[in-house]
């Protein structure tokens, strides 16, 4: 007989706002399920991998006017890749390789949605069932946005993109590299730089050090027309000096905020400099996630973008690798192998 583990939350999050999304160990539980059966229209999909974002903890707590939180005892949510192994749905054959949001669960029954009620994603038969969490999943599909929709990139612009280690920092220095543009790539620490390098870009800057914004300032001498911001706080304020007039900072994510407050001085240069500064809701651009799947597909075919993935390898490495990500822990996109 089949075991159905899964990791359920543990304890309430009590946490408001952004400040207090991170998780704690002991919200996570491990525990055991009786094992789904499908029914008529159902699909029992096998979990390979889980993926680690912001969004586990968000759906811990509840987001208001999004979602509510879960309730504690209840499995844990994020997004998962795996096979259909049982099918009563015509459009999921057994085999096919599938990814979207569901409980952190060995096995998953749905009707062919995921638990926000998107269609699950099919992974194209010749790419690895990973990359529907990571170069065609959220992590993706988030970085082409940043570049095209909200960071409005046009030819000849100079991108910066801070936490450019990270999932969607180094998708998206791979994507203005293939898009032309010169992309500066900003990381924490020599190794995180390193890592940064070996994605092509013109040039990785460590923010630990002392001098980074004249180092930044030097390598992007006619200044920077768009930056991605996936950290927040002093990183974003040094930013706003930086920015040549008419420039787009679009903010994808802000890790510096999720555990603790911080503060914003130079807002003004977003007037004196006329800049833009928006930040979009990923669920809220579910109508271009299939142009962007299309288009990042050919990404990975073209070897134009490639996936790199930070793999934890076992079910019981879950809370380490979740709460990981808050402390810069990974390189590239961090995923759950499950065994």
């Amino acid at each position: 007989m089949k075991i159905n583990r899964s990791w359920l939350l543990g304890a309430s999050n009590d946490g408001e706002g952004v400040v207090g999304m991170s998780l704690s160990r002991e919200h996570f539980c491990a525990g055991e399920l009786p094992m789904p059966e499908v029914g008529a229209g159902e699909v029992l999909i096998q979990s390979q991998y889980f993926a680690t974002d912001p969004m586990n903890h968000a759906w811990a707590r509840g987001v208001p006017g999004r979602f509510d939180a879960i309730d504690v005892g209840t499995p844990l949510r994020g997004g998962v890749a795996g096979r259909v192994i049982e099918s009563q749905h015509p459009k999921f054959p057994e085999g096919t390789a599938v990814a979207g949001f569901l409980p952190w669960s060995d096995f998953n029954v749905c009707d062919g949605s995921d638990l926000l009620g998107m269609p699950l994603y099919v992974v194209p038969p010749d790419l690895d069932v990973a990359s529907g969490l990571s170069a065609l999943g959220m992590t993706g599909i988030c970085a082409y946005l940043s570049l095209t929709d909200f960071g409005c990139f046009e030819s000849g612009d100079t991108v910066v993109v801070s936490g450019a280690s990270g999932a969607i920092g180094g998708l998206t220095c791979q994507l203005a590299k293939s898009f032309g543009a010169p992309v500066i790539g900003l990381a924490r620490g020599p190794d995180k730089c390193k890592f940064v390098d070996r994605l092509g870009v013109t040039a990785a800057i460590d923010i630990t050090a002392m001098d980074w914004p004249e180092s930044l300032q030097a390598v992007a001498k006619a200044g920077v027309d768009v930056f991605v911001d996936n950290v927040g706080d002093g990183v974003l304020d040094t930013l706003l000096t930086q920015m040549n007039r008419g420039g787009r900072i679009v903010i994808c994510g802000a890790t510096a905020h999720y555990q603790a407050g911080a503060s914003i001085s130079n807002h003004l240069m977003l007037a004196i400099s006329g800049l833009t500064m928006s930040g979009f809701f990923y669920f809220d651009m579910a109508h271009r996630w299939q142009h962007v799947r299309d288009r990042l597909v050919e990404g990975l075919r073209s070897g134009a973008i490639t996936d790199v993935l930070d793999i934890a390898e076992g079910f019981e490495q879950v809370p380490e690798a979740a709460l990981g990500q808050f402390l810069s822990a990974n390189f590239g996109r961090k995923l759950i192998r499950i065994s």
